[in-house]
């Protein structure tokens, strides 16, 4: 199924580099791969999830095993948060870009869509405001914290923060580091960061 999926989103971005979004129908990419449309949209919602790669059909015992793995870390009845939440909120992307097999030449490809169709921002921002509600439900749920407790948010906003700085580090063309290695050293950087302050606060 992986590779279905990997293939239709290939060639749509292929497709969409080469004539733009509009020079192109769902036909054309279902030919190309030799799929059926009912198997796209099996796959896709719409062209442009398929040529951003945002498949409806996700794993999902793999995301609910992601999912109650980070819960389990933490304790809701206690009044502090969990030590390690940056540490498993780290984790938890990681497994995630793993699942979505995340590499430099998939992450090129993108860019190079939302360079030929700028519009296709919108539905990035999208995605990542949508993830970003889902980790602070998450993290609200693991540290037993009222909805809109800014500490839910602000520990998901340090995260995606590390998380676009990783990405950048990755995509240099010296780089030999994998996303996991790079995030960890972020996260170590932001950790000693903050306990400087708060010895300095304390």
């Amino acid at each position: 199924m992986a590779s279905t999926a990997t293939r239709l989103a290939t060639l749509a971005r292929q497709l969409t580099v080469e004539h733009g979004l509009s020079g192109f129908t769902v036909d054309e990419v279902c030919e190309r791969a030799g799929v059926s449309r009912r198997t796209f949209f099996n796959y896709f919602a719409s062209k442009d999830d398929a040529v951003l790669g945002l498949s409806a059909r996700g794993d999902t015992a793999a995301k609910e095993e992601r999912e109650t793995r980070f819960l389990a870390g933490g304790d809701p009845t206690s009044d502090r948060t969990s030590a390690r939440l940056l540490d498993d909120l780290a984790e938890l992307a990681i497994d995630r870009w793993t699942s979505a097999e995340v590499t430099v030449e998939h992450v090129r490809e993108v860019q190079a869509v939302v360079e030929r169709e700028p519009r296709l921002l919108t539905r990035c921002i999208e995605r990542v405001l949508a993830d970003e509600r889902v980790d602070i439900e998450l993290v609200e749920r693991r540290e037993g914290l009222p909805a809109g407790d800014l500490r839910a948010a602000t520990a998901v906003s340090i995260m995606n923060a590390l998380a676009g700085a990783t990405f950048r580090e990755f995509l240099a063309p010296a780089n030999t580091d994998s996303l996991a290695d790079i995030l960890a050293r972020r996260l170590a950087a932001a950790r000693a960061l903050l306990s400087h302050d708060l010895e300095r606060t304390s």
